[in-house]
């Protein structure tokens, strides 16, 4: 083979194997069928439609802290690795502000109305005892949902930057359709970026009543392979924590997944499911608008927080830590391709 084209093959093979990889992360189950994760004693811990793997991890609603060590057909083993440390919120009258261990929860903007942006990968997810059936190609009731959220969020006070761009079909590849969506709402500076999407369970997975009202849960999503995983999870459990304060019985955990998530563009990048495809569209709608009165405190901007009006560092912008994630790969990709290219011309030499 011409030497001069081996280099480029290693490099688009690298490459291949790589998004491969990557992509794969990101399948959700669209047969039915679902994930159970069970503890040691086989209790059942969580259920979901999203494909899990041997090293993800689960943070319950009561902030036990699971990892899957194994995998047999749609069971997931999980061992216990104890409680989570998660951020202590309270509110103090005397100071009128809510605290996070027991300091008042700086504000991440100057403005104490924030920004927000929301958008969804999966375009066509749906609420079969709602709409009709769980999808619907370009125009699901996830976003019906999303409105919902925007809407409470700019009753409260929010601009709020909302895209219901299309980003069908529900592959593999849907998560590199939203990039572009994500990256564009990003440049609009936004505290918060949310990836709206509903699980595919049985009902009792995210039915509750909160506050009086029929809901359903919600669970947050961090990608655990991507250079903002740690700061992603720790906005993750402080959205938690304040939730479990706020909204007792809202949360349905963390799930820490395999894949990024479009989590690497910023480190307050966030994804929720909101209920299953096996739930009521407006008890979907009831859960995201109790959840958005969480985030005024969540981000330090509530009018009783006592939070100052000296702003804040805001979240990186996708052109920074984007473009360093992209660079680290390509160094990595094209170191390996020469080192390949230098054996292949040794043999030869050699010959």
């Amino acid at each position: 083979m011409n030497k001069r084209i081996v280099l480029p093959l290693i490099i688009l093979m690298l490459l291949g194997i790589g998004s491969s990889v990557a992509l794969a992360s990101h399948q959700e189950k669209t047969d039915g069928s679902y994930y159970t994760l069970v503890d040691e004693n086989n209790n059942i811990i969580h259920q979901t439609g999203l494909y899990v793997y041997v090293g993800d991890e689960y943070i319950s609603a009561d902030n036990s802290r699971y990892k899957v060590i194994e995998l047999i057909g749609d069971t997931a083993r999980c061992v216990y690795q104890g409680k989570e440390k998660m951020p202590d919120v309270s509110y103090d009258s005397q100071r009128d502000a809510w605290l996070i261990n027991n300091e008042v929860i700086p504000a991440v903007s100057g403005s104490k109305t924030g920004e927000v942006a929301i958008y969804h990968t999966h375009s066509d997810e749906s609420y079969v005892p709602s709409d009709g059936k769980e999808s619907i190609e370009g125009n699901g009731g996830i976003y019906d949902v999303g409105k919902a959220l925007a809407n409470k969020l700019e009753d409260l006070g929010f601009k709020v930057h909302y895209s219901d761009n299309n980003h069908n079909p529900h592959d593999i590849n849907a998560y590199n359709r939203s990039r572009k969506t994500a990256a564009s709402l990003l440049k609009e500076t936004p505290d918060v970026i949310m990836d709206l999407h509903r699980d595919a369970t049985p009902p009792d997975e995210y039915q509750a009543k909160v506050e009086g009202q029929e809901v359903t849960k919600i669970k947050l999503v961090v990608g655990r392979q991507n250079p903002n995983m740690k700061t992603n999870l720790e906005f993750a459990k402080k959205i938690k924590a304040v939730m479990d304060e706020k909204k007792e019985g809202l949360s349905n955990g963390i799930f820490l997944g395999k894949g990024d998530y479009n989590q690497d563009l910023n480190p307050r990048a966030v994804l929720l499911e909101v209920g299953s495809h096996t739930n009521k569209k407006d008890e979907a709608q009831n859960g995201v608008e109790l959840f958005a009165e969480t985030i005024p405190v969540v981000l330090g901007v509530d009018n009783t927080s006592g939070a100052t009006d000296e702003p804040a560092a805001k979240p990186m912008t996708t052109d920074n830590q984007g473009a360093l994630n992209s660079i680290v790969f390509l160094v990595v990709v094209l170191a390996a391709a020469a080192g390949g290219f230098y054996l292949l011309n040794r043999k030869s030499a050699n010959k």
